[in-house]
């Protein structure tokens, strides 16, 4: 009898079975990956606005007022307004160190001071605009444990999913598309 040099079904079967476990491990790794990265974009332009409010501060000797959503100056949206994405009243477009602003994938970013415009917040979704996938959020900025007045956000919680549970009256600007949207 003369023996074939062709693979036989079994061992096509193995071949796909370990290609199809190799396969959903790099689609989740790369998933994974993905996130991680939009993460930390949004971290990073979370800090950006944090660095401008700082430059603001120093030359005006305070941050623009928002102690809450309701009296947010110049408007709610803060950040929508004050770089210049909607209305004219860019009043931090001049302090930002890169233009345009990039806020990354869609998320919301937060922003609140103390009424003497000497501590500020500046939080981001890190689960997509209004923490649709309940990633929780990053905070960043001098009133770390002094602000919201009635609810300080403590140091501990910068970066845990309850930190969201402190953003719920506080002025947002959703960032979609690459830009604030309307």
């Amino acid at each position: 009898m003369k023996k074939s040099k062709a693979f036989t079904l079994i061992e096509v079967l193995i071949v796909m079975g370990i290609l199809i476990i190799l396969i959903g491990l790099a689609i989740s790794v790369g998933r994974w990956a993905i996130n991680r990265s939009n993460r930390i974009q949004h971290m990073d332009a979370a800090r950006t606005l944090e660095r401008t409010l700082l430059q603001y501060k120093n030359e005006k000797g305070y941050v623009p007022k928002c102690i809450n959503a309701e009296n947010c100056q110049p408007s709610t949206e803060f950040f929508a307004f004050a770089l210049g994405y909607r209305g004219d009243d860019a009043i931090l477009k001049e302090y930002l160190e890169v233009t345009p602003f990039d806020g990354g994938t869609d998320a919301t970013y937060y922003y609140v001071s103390d009424d003497l415009g000497q501590f500020f917040l500046v939080c981001v979704s890190l689960g997509g605009v209004d923490d649709e996938y309940k990633g929780g959020a990053y905070c960043t900025g001098t009133g770390i444990g002094y602000i919201p007045e009635n609810n300080p956000i403590p140091r501990e919680q910068l970066e845990v999913e309850e930190v969201s549970e402190y953003l719920s009256f506080i002025d947002d600007s959703d960032w979609k598309d690459g830009k604030f949207a309307n």
